[in-house]
Parts: structure tokens; sequence; C-alpha cells
């Protein structure tokens, strides 16, 4: 791997020394709202309306990217960018910034046609999209922009208290911006150019399709993309909380057949009412047995949980990986993946607010949970080895320009309001060690 990515590097560098091939062959497009960006670590932009009918590309296209590629052509190190840049100027032989992983998906030859391309419009080849924002959970990390659950929370219950970090702000509207066409989406430029798009260019293009939410499975334009999605090439993907009744379960378990190469993203990180906590809404017996029964009956090439690791969910996250552990046991031999990643937005429920002693307790919990722990893959064990260094070393993200004590006044503030809007017993879920320091809070 290592020596792949040197020469995806090699490859960028020979176009200029700023060049990344996301910008034009990735892209996420939100169309509840008309937000685009090709990379997670720049902000999402807003795509100009003005030419989405005489050419629905634009959805990625847009004035803004070509912009970027033209600075990206010509070598100049876009400001947006600066995390990979970063990067790159402190790393060693080993390290690789996000610029070599995203470019590393494509192959010379579709790298080196970017530079006839150059400012022309271009098909991605690995796209995720968002129809909306509906979805039927309130997890603690998440806000109203992407969950419909979340807006109506705050509507019907108003704003959490004034909190001091920015993003205790977040928690202060009801995602008046996230769904300007309504919860049902009529009407919505953006999702008509997309099928649009879609029929005439993409469907050829495209690599991999990835359907994100919200909770897709809520959306009737997933179920629509489905329907249309015959004889296609590309692989598809879909993140999905598992919590639907049996009706859905059984269509997406159909549709998933319909694909040479169907990947399922879920997410949990925690067992029981634990895991009912940090994501309100989750029956947490459902969702293990419509994992269950989607591993036994769908068509996939695998099925990838997403462990959000934050200063309320690390808490039973040793129980809930021996789960998953036991379950590949049964399930037809088949694994599931697991990826480990560490929040850090919203600052204040990051595991960088927890005392010392606590981190080191969690630390130490998991690294005796690793030595005997039996099937995990090479890259889980270092994602997982990963979180341990993070919690002996790591006292704050690079990103992260808040003080400890807002971000501790935060926590309380705003879990003790989460608790309480939901009818969770803090005191009963978490485990005493935990409680013992919350209650200083």
């Amino acid at each position: 791997m290592q020596k792949s990515l040197k020469k995806t590097i090699e490859i960028v560098n020979a176009i200029s020394p700023s060049f990344c091939a996301a910008k034009w062959l990735n892209a996420t497009i939100w169309l509840g709202n008309g937000r685009t960006a090709s990379c997670h670590l720049p902000p999402a932009h807003s795509i100009p309306l003005d030419n989405l009918e005489a050419n629905p590309s634009s959805l990625h296209n847009t004035p803004e990217k070509k912009q970027r590629r033209q600075e990206m052509l010509t070598g100049v190190k876009c400001v947006e960018c600066a995390y990979c840049w970063t990067v790159e100027e402190k790393r060693d032989n080993d390290v690789f910034s996000d610029r070599a992983y995203k470019s590393h998906v494509y192959s010379e030859a579709d790298i080196n046609a970017l530079k006839e391309i150059g400012l022309g419009d271009v098909d991605p080849k690995t796209l995720e999209i968002s129809f909306d924002n509906l979805c039927n959970l309130a997890c603690s990390y998440c806000n109203a922009e992407f969950s419909s659950t979340w807006a109506s929370d705050i509507k019907t219950n108003g704003k959490y208290p004034v909190m001091l970090t920015p993003a205790g702000g977040t928690y202060h509207n009801a995602g008046e911006h996230a769904m300007p066409f309504g919860n049902k989406n009529e009407n919505n430029p953006y999702v008509d150019a997309f099928f649009k798009w879609f029929h005439n260019s993409l469907k050829y293009n495209l690599t991999e399709l990835r359907v994100t939410g919200g909770e897709p499975s809520r959306s009737p334009h997933f179920w629509k993309l489905l329907d249309e999605c015959g004889n296609t090439n590309f692989d598809f993907a879909v993140n999905s909380n598992l919590i639907m009744d049996q009706s859905r379960l059984t269509k997406l378990i159909e549709s998933s057949k319909k694909f040479k190469k169907f990947d399922l993203y879920t997410s949990c990180e925690s067992v029981g009412e634990h895991a009912e906590f940090v994501r309100s809404g989750l029956d947490y017996e459902q969702w293990r047995n419509n994992l269950i029964q989607f591993a036994n009956e769908g068509h996939y090439r695998m099925i990838h949980i997403m462990l959000t690791v934050s200063a309320l969910s690390i808490w039973t996250i040793t129980e809930f990986m021996t789960e998953i552990l036991d379950l590949r046991k049964n399930v037809d031999g088949r694994q599931f993946h697991m990826s480990v990643n560490i929040l850090r937005f919203p600052s204040f429920q990051s595991l960088n607010i927890l005392p010392d002693h606590l981190k080191a307790s969690q630390a130490l919990k998991i690294t005796n949970w690793l030595e005997t722990a039996q099937g995990l893959g090479d890259f889980e064990r270092n994602q997982i080895e990963r979180l341990v260094t993070y919690l002996r070393t790591v006292d704050r993200s690079q990103e992260d320009t808040d003080s400890i004590e807002d971000k501790r006044h935060d926590f309380a503030k705003f879990t003790t309001e989460y608790a309480s809007r939901h009818n969770k017993d803090i005191s009963k879920i978490f485990p005493q060690e935990f409680n013992n320091w919350y209650t200083t809070l």
C-alpha cells in the first residue's frame, strides 16, 4: 500500500505539486439543499441554479470547483486544502495526506486524462449523494441539518441551552436551510437535475455510487433511484441505520441483488440501552436482527460497520466489538468490516474532554480486549490501536480551538438536556466511573 500511495503522489505531482484527482472525479452532493464538495475536508458550497436545467452536470462542475481546479493545474495550493498541505509538510515516508488516498482510487490513465479535460465538465467516477435529511433517529452527535427527527425536536421543544463553543450553536436552529423544498422535496430542481444527469451520462461513467442521508430508506427518491438502476455496471453502496420495518428491509435485500457489487454501511458502536442513548430512536435488538437478516439474505460484497467514538459512546465499545466478532462466526462465514472513526465535531463530545484517568482506563480496557480478540483484520486492529494511542497521547484535535472549560461546560449542558428530552436516565445507563466525573460538571 505504501508503495502504491507513493506512486500516486508521483503521478499527481507530475501534473502539479497541488493537484488532486478528487476535485474532478469525486463528489458529494446534498440534493435537499443544493450543496456539494469533492472531499470531506473542505466546506461544502452552494450549487448555482442558473445553468442547472441546461447542464445538469453542473451539480458537480460548479464555478467554485472549476476555480479550485484551475489553481491545482497551476500549482497553487488551495486554502481549503490546508489540512493536506500541513500533513505533507510534516510527513515522513510512511505518512500520506488525503490527497494521496483520494487520488489513489483512480487509474494513472484516468488521472493523466484530467490534464486534457482541464476546466471542462467531467462526470465523477465516485459519487455520494443525499436526497434529503429524512431520518428516524436523533443521534447525539448529529443535528437538524442531517436529521428531520432532530429538526422536529427543536421545532417542538425549542433551542438547547446556551452553550459556549461554536458547535453548540448547531443546536440552536431547527435546520431551516436543510430542506428548502419541504420534507417531501417536491419541485426540487437539484433532484430533477440529478435524475436527468443520471440517465444522460452519469450512470455510464460511474464506478461507485453511494447514497447517504438522513436515512435513505425514508426517502421516496432513494427507492426511485433503485428502481431505475437496472443494467448498470457501477458498484452501489448505501448508508443505513437499519431501523426499518420488514417490508422496507425485504425491498432493500431484493434491491441488493441488482448490482454486481453492493456494500452496506451501517453505524453503531455501543450495546443495548447505551446504544439507544447515543443514537436516540435506535432499537438495538431490531438493528442487530435486521443486520443478521441482511447478512443472510442480501447480495453484497461487504457490510461495513462504522463506529463513531465519542465521550458518550466509548463506554461499551469492547462489548460491541465482541458481539460483531461473534456474529461473524454465525452468519455464513461472512465478515463484517469495522471502521473506528474518532469524533471531532462537535468538539464538546470529543474524547478529549474526558479527564486523563478516564481516558487511561478506557485505553487499558481496549488494550486488554485486543490481547484476546480473535478474528480482527489488520486494518481493524490498526484502527483500534490508533484509538488507544489517541486516548493516551492526544489532548486536542488539530482544528479544535475551543478551551477545555468551554467544551466541558457544553458537554454537561447538552447531555443533560438530551437525556431529558429523550427520557433517559444517565445514572442508570453509564458506568459509575463516568457518573462520578459527570456529576462534578
